[in-house]
């Protein structure tokens, strides 16, 4: 295999300074000269910088998801090992994830110390997750060419950004894809891909031009231009097929039979998220909500079911010291006489130790007349209880109480829980916010929930906040047959930042990839319904005491996303696997 010594690239741009056209060179020449001449820093933070404006709220930010990353590339060319590189990514990375995230320490007056802490780790840390394919392509690059290399980036950025989402410690915020929030007609395809899809044409995009770019030199003027038409086909193509395609999908959807509905009341109290989590009495915040349900109704729409926003109900009124407050809130729904659908914490005791996980919580059983130890028969030692607090979502119906609950599975990274606990259970304790929910227990996996309504019983998808940033997750809560789907969120600890505008419009990739309508409820906002093609409407205002109730649409057809999954990411990465063992085998051949 030829080797390629790295300062070569380096005298490529640098020494023949990408001499496009000797004679009477065009304007959008020059522009390119400049560009590929910039200073490396400069390279880096354009980078930086593209990449931070690419996501919500910026409405054009879906320009820049395709062409983020061709600074990067440049300066690359540059790089005379993987330190180098390692250096210079991370740099891009860090001011990409700080105009992006910055918002998640919250910031606000009484925010809490160890959330601001969590926020300045994200940003410094989940750069390092965009690194590792960055060196590895390097490492290709240099050892064969920019063609293969490049390749080898859009396989693997792509399948890596799965394999990121399946950890504990995942923050999938920024995979690529969510860029074109805004682009509808572009992302209709994704029910066939998932989000994957549209990280791989804007890392085709991205590669494409940095190799248009790289490429213009001299040398092989004529097979380069050659080269440059059929490059810049397949990138119009990676454009105007997806527009076609989302056409053609959202003219065939406007045709398409009448199909059930139901009527659906998101609850918005705008309770203060700090102060809920100090007082000890919930049922404060529960007639809150039941009243705000109750002004829905007199407004003469009487809904088939109520949604209620994640932790309306702050205390876990499942647990048997808690009687009272669950006997009220039950009486509330008996008096509305309709369905109610909220986020809560669920208190549950684990049947044995063998049911319960590394890092439940656990207590010595007491006698309630003595206050002693019980002593287990027969092994003469206390008797051990193992329990989890859950943040929950639960099925409330009139005259029942609770029909369903579904545990969240997939928590924040520290906020919520601290990644791979299970391991080191004892970090539990030291490290818990005052607020006193970064213990939460992790539920065993997505199931669909029962809701009865008035003359039926349908499913329903229930994600609990972050979970909606997950294809998968959402994909499984399908796959177990669910009608429609739902979002409780807090994020009134982000008031006023980009945080819960980005949340809002990461849902309408759910309901594209599989099809579903979303029903979202949020504590302080944002609350919003969004039709199966990724339309979002009723939405409320942040900071906003309200309700909305609109009709949604039920479906029990399964896209190819949903009925394969994550089929995309997994081919990248085989392909690209396949590309390191093809040069590998070439490698071994050629010193034979």
């Amino acid at each position: 295999m030829r080797q390629h010594h790295p300062v070569r690239f380096h005298q490529v741009i640098i020494n023949k300074k990408i001499n496009i056209v000797n004679q009477n060179p065009s304007t959008i020449n020059r522009i390119l000269q400049k560009v590929l001449n910039l200073p490396t820093w400069a390279l880096l933070g354009l980078t930086g910088l593209i990449l931070g404006l690419a996501y919500p709220p910026n409405v054009l930010g879906g320009l820049f998801g395709g062409i983020g990353l061709i600074p990067l590339l440049i300066a690359l060319e540059r790089a005379t090992g993987w330190p180098q590189t390692l250096r210079w990514s991370y740099g891009s990375f860090v001011i990409f994830s700080g105009i992006t995230t910055w918002w998640v320490g919250s910031w606000q007056s009484n925010a809490d110390p160890w959330l601001m802490t969590s926020s300045i780790l994200l940003i410094l840390i989940h750069p390092f997750f965009f690194c590792v394919p960055i060196i590895l392509y390097r490492e290709v690059r240099r050892r064969t060419s920019l063609a293969i290399g490049l390749s080898f980036l859009v396989l693997l950025w792509t399948g890596g950004e799965y394999l990121h989402a399946l950890t504990d410690a995942s923050y999938p915020w920024l995979t690529l894809g969510n860029t074109q929030t805004y682009n509808l007609y572009y992302i209709q395809f994704i029910e066939y891909t998932g989000i994957w899809g549209v990280s791989l044409l804007m890392m085709i995009q991205n590669c494409l031009l940095a190799w248009l770019l790289i490429s213009l030199t001299e040398e092989n003027k004529k097979s380069r231009t050659k080269q440059g038409i059929a490059v810049t086909t397949t990138l119009v193509a990676t454009i105007m097929l997806p527009y076609i395609h989302g056409l053609l999908s959202l003219a065939s959807t406007q045709k398409s039979p009448d199909p059930s509905r139901i009527t659906v009341t998101i609850v918005q109290p705008n309770q203060n998220p700090w102060d809920k989590w100090q007082k000890n009495d919930p049922i404060d915040h529960i007639i809150d909500n039941n009243s705000l349900s109750f002004e829905a109704i007199k407004t003469g729409i009487r809904p088939d079911m109520f949604l209620w926003a994640e932790t309306a109900i702050p205390k876990p009124i499942t647990h048997p010291n808690m009687t009272h407050e669950r006997n009220r809130f039950y009486g509330m729904v008996d008096s509305l006489g309709i369905t109610v659908m909220t986020g809560f914490p669920d208190y549950v005791v684990h049947p044995s130790k063998e049911e319960a996980s590394a890092s439940s919580r656990r207590d010595t059983i007491l006698d309630p007349q003595t206050r002693k130890p019980v002593i287990d028969s027969r092994t003469g030692k206390p008797q051990v209880r193992y329990w989890d607090y859950y943040n929950s979502i639960g099925v409330f119906a009139p005259g029942t109480g609770i029909v369903d609950s579904y545990h969240k599975s997939q928590l924040v990274p520290f906020g919520e829980r601290i990644p791979f606990v299970d391991l080191a259970p004892f970090l539990i304790d030291m490290l818990s916010w005052d607020v006193g929910i970064s213990a939460w227990g992790k539920g065993k996996g997505p199931h669909a929930l029962l809701v009865p309504l008035k003359n039926d019983t349908i499913r329903a998808g229930a994600m609990v906040c972050f979970e909606s940033v997950y294809p998968n997750i959402v994909r499984q809560f399908v796959v177990d047959g669910a009608d429609f789907l739902t979002i409780v969120t807090n994020d009134g600890w982000y008031l006023g930042t980009p945080g819960p505008l980005q949340h809002e419009r990461y849902a309408l990739l759910r309901a594209i990839e599989t099809r579903r309508s979303i029903a979202r409820a949020a504590n302080t906002g944002i609350s919003c319904f969004v039709t199966p093609e990724g339309r979002i409407f009723g939405e409320t205002e942040e900071g906003e005491r309200t309700t909305r109730t609109e009709t949604i649409v039920l479906r029990d057809d399964k896209t190819l996303y949903v009925r394969f999954g994550d089929w995309l990411p997994i081919l990248c990465l085989i392909g690209a696997g396949g590309i390191v063992l093809i040069g590998l085998l070439r490698k071994k051949k050629s010193q034979e």
